[in-house]
């Protein structure tokens, strides 16, 4: 096959192609040239040429042989194809890679520890946050840390069940009634000795943080004890008393008293709880436009001096402190400030404030009660401890 291909080329034509190639490429023509050789002494030395040239041999021999059999092409593209072919390779081998049994990326180990270390530290990092952001009041070591000369004499448990809230029963053994029970005990012993009534006020420092609710319970208390109890309403600006005794806001009461020279207090007196004998209340009354001045005008402190002559306790329902200045005007007429903090709701910048109020004698004799507290948090150990053996439950009939 290659003598054949070889007596059809055309001179002239392969003189062209032979001119433009190199010496190299012209020894690797050449037995196609000349006279025909026997067949296996021409392949012989057509594979020896091609492979000094370091062409591949069968690339080389079918690009010659494809183009001058035909005939086609001009004899540049000849050439150019002719050194593709002898061109060697631009990528070698340098050194075969290394593997490993495992991928080098990820890094199986650190994404573990960078997972384990983020799974501790985030939701660590978001406690922090929230307990550094929280100023509230929850426990009773909130208090002590941030005024600590003046004692928390009492500990009031949440009630989730409203209609619990009032201490009815004097035979309560409830964990809300041995709260107050507890409270009426210790605010015996921050009292001074006198052969008279004791007067308590209960204030707090903002509404809302239930000094209303204390006030009527610790009266009650004190009346379960067979003590003659007096509860008075003196938050003249917004009373909240008559809520719990089934009475209008605008009954006769203790701004009418202040008011007319001719009312005795003794004749405005009411029962709110009848299953406590020796409990009477006096309820705020009417809103008046002036209340500062009628707490001022002599006749509230009257009616004190005659209460102390009758009652054992007389529990005062005050304003909050840092709203207005009416507790402050007749806070020396009473033997112990009963100062509310409510748990979750009372800012802890707000002790200050009350702790100012003791320090310049405007509150003397304070003593602080927490009210609104999670049971698993009073006294540390939780009241379904304490009074769970007997005491934490009502006997039903």
């Amino acid at each position: 096959a290659n003598i054949a291909v070889t007596m059809a080329i055309d001179s002239e034509y392969l003189a062209k192609v032979m001119a433009e190639l190199s010496q190299d490429m012209q020894q690797i023509l050449l037995p196609i040239t000349i006279d025909p050789l026997p067949t296996a002494e021409r392949d012989g030395l057509y594979q020896s040429l091609l492979l000094r040239s370091g062409a591949t041999p069968y690339i080389a021999r079918n690009i010659i042989h494809q183009q001058l059999e035909k005939q086609s092409g001009t004899p540049e593209e000849v050439v150019e194809l002719l050194n593709l072919a002898i061109t060697e390779p631009s990528v070698k081998i340098v050194e075969y890679a290394l593997s490993a049994s495992g991928p080098i990326s990820p890094n199986s180990r650190t994404v573990y520890i960078t997972a384990l270390l983020g799974g501790l530290l985030v939701p660590f990092g978001i406690l922090y946050l929230i307990f550094m952001l929280d100023t509230k009041v929850h426990s009773k070591n909130d208090i002590e840390r941030l005024v600590s000369h003046i004692p928390v004499i009492g500990e009031i448990p949440t009630v989730k069940n409203k209609s619990e809230l009032i201490f009815e029963n004097p035979n309560d053994r409830s964990i809300l009634a041995e709260s107050f029970r507890i409270l009426s005990s210790n605010v015996d012993f921050v009292l001074p000795n006198s052969a008279d009534g004791k007067v308590i006020f209960c204030s707090s420092t903002v509404k809302g943080e239930g000094k209303t609710y204390i006030s009527i319970n610790l009266s009650l208390a004190l009346s379960s004890i067979n003590k003659k109890v007096l509860l008075i309403g003196a938050d003249l600006r917004n009373p909240q008393i008559h809520t719990f005794t089934s009475r209008d806001k605008n009954s006769t009461g203790l701004s009418s008293y202040l008011h007319d020279t001719n009312l005795k207090w003794q004749d405005l007196l009411i029962n709110g709880f009848k299953d406590h004998a020796t409990h009477d209340v006096l309820l705020s009354g009417a809103i008046p436009p002036n209340p500062a001045s009628l707490l001022t005008n002599g006749r509230f402190k009257l009616l004190i001096e005659e209460a102390k002559k009758h009652y054992d306790y007389i529990v005062v329902d005050t304003a909050p402190t840092i709203l207005v200045t009416d507790t402050m005007l007749i806070s020396h007429l009473a033997d112990v400030n009963v100062y509310l903090v409510k748990a979750g709701f009372t800012d802890k910048k707000l002790l200050g404030f009350s702790k100012e109020l003791n320090a310049s004698k405007k509150l003397s004799n304070m003593a602080y009660v927490l009210n609104n507290v999670g049971s698993s948090k009073s006294y540390g150990y939780g009241y379904n401890y304490g009074y769970g053996y007997g005491y934490g439950h009502n006997d039903k009939s």
